[in-house]
């Protein structure tokens, strides 16, 4: 069962493609390169629980994880923990942690600024799983084959070496 951790990572990068209206599909603003975007899952031994198949790079985390509909599974006593990518996730969810936003009219107070120290504290599981994911090659590098789903099969079995190394470790 999953005490889940909840965190979004763009995993890897895709090639350009020579198709104008794929390239600009897949183009994400931020990283400035045509990205895919996965959502996962772990519980706190980083154990990787839960892969939806991924997105294109320019779709938001809290829509990602709307359109993927795995909170309604979740049972309620079960505590999220997720970052500010997916306001409004509380809404969707009662038992949900995620961490305060500051600005400049109004900034944090040290309370706050506890809590989200906190509660980063317990979601950087999800990192470490992240970078076992990582630690296959073609997660890291621009991936040029252009089969269907290869993304997703290569994203699934990097999560299953790294829940078996955590397993034999």
């Amino acid at each position: 069962m999953l005490n889940s951790v909840t965190k979004n990572a763009s995993l890897y990068s895709a090639t350009s493609f020579k198709n104008l209206r794929r390239r600009k599909k897949m183009y994400s603003g931020k990283k400035r390169q045509t990205t895919r975007k996965g959502l996962i899952m772990t519980d706190e031994t980083r154990q990787i629980g839960f892969i939806p198949m991924s997105k294109n790079g320019r779709r938001h985390d809290k829509r990602l994880l709307d359109k993927v509909d795995i909170i309604r599974h979740i049972p309620p006593e079960v505590t999220i923990w997720a970052d500010t990518g997916f306001q409004g996730i509380d809404k969707q969810h009662p038992n949900t942690q995620i961490p305060k936003k500051g600005t400049r009219k109004r900034p944090l107070s040290p309370e706050q600024k506890q809590e989200n120290k906190i509660i980063s504290g317990i979601r950087i599981t999800v990192e470490h799983a992240i970078a076992g994911i990582k630690r296959l090659g073609c997660m890291t590098q621009i991936l040029r084959n252009r089969r269907p789903f290869i993304d997703d099969t290569f994203l699934l079995l990097s999560a299953g070496l790294w829940n078996f190394h955590l397993r034999t470790a």
